[in-house]
């Protein structure tokens, strides 16, 4: 298949653009900007593998000009920018984003940590259809597993969804390539977007906060080396520990 790869470089990322290219399939990249590619792990692949590299501008000039190959699909992971109609419109529908947290519920952003601090115990990893709405469109497969909040990290959070979420992606390409659309099902249940401003406030501690809240907002923004849950007095930030 051809597909319209949109992605950053991450080892989790590389790796399935290695298993693309190994299954033989024919990618092109399209990255949030050429700066943030720059000198990654992935601009090497590219470079080695002989993949052209489109930005999240060129990409839309590309298709206005008709200078863009003809693709079979198109897949969004981890690419944070919002995918406009023009792309949707190019394959026909038929692109797939994967959110590495269960939908409706976890639509937006830092997934992990809410989910932490929320403390569920059963996590998933979505394929959904894309449509010009951040995390909306209908979900074609979902996997879940179970997770214990009171011992996972951030860290191994993240880990395990992306192992869940490689083998996803790779399941839902097969299905695509044995249909021209396979069947999406509305999202239902209550629905949540999780924005950074909210995360802001999930760090930030306060004298109003009760101990339990105190102690999960610590776990769930416990990620080094980034910045996690702190007390503020007098402007100066005080950086809470986790042990």
């Amino acid at each position: 298949m051809n597909i319209l790869f949109f992605t950053k470089s991450k080892p989790y990322t590389c790796e399935i653009l290695n298993r693309f290219y190994e299954q033989g399939h024919t990618v092109i990249v399209v990255c949030k900007d050429m700066e943030s590619f720059r000198e990654t792990t992935m601009q090497a692949m590219c470079g080695e593998m002989g993949i052209h590299v489109y930005d999240n501008q060129s990409i839309y000039r590309a298709i206005d000009k008709k200078t863009l190959p003809q693709c079979d699909l198109a897949i969004s992971n981890t690419y944070g920018r919002l995918i406009k109609k023009p792309i949707i419109d190019f394959v026909d529908g038929r692109i797939f984003n994967v959110h590495c947290a269960p939908l409706p519920a976890y639509r937006g952003m830092f997934a992990y940590n809410w989910a932490i601090f929320n403390e569920e115990k059963s996590w998933a990893v979505t394929a959904h259809y894309v449509n010009e709405q951040f995390d909306e469109g209908e979900i074609i497969k979902a996997t879940n597993f179970a997770i214990d909040p009171q011992m996972i990290t951030v860290t191994e959070l993240e880990r395990e969804s992306q192992k869940v979420g490689l083998e996803l992606t790779l399941e839902v390409v097969s299905l695509f390539e044995k249909e021209k659309k396979p069947a999406g099902k509305k999202q239902e249940g209550a629905a949540r977007y999780y924005s950074r401003e909210d995360f802001e406030w999930l760090k930030r501690v306060t004298s109003r906060d009760s101990a339990s809240v105190i102690h999960r907002k610590i776990r769930a923004c416990w990620c080094p080396p980034y910045e996690g849950a702190y007390y503020e007095c007098d402007g100066a930030r005080f950086p809470l520990q986790y042990k």
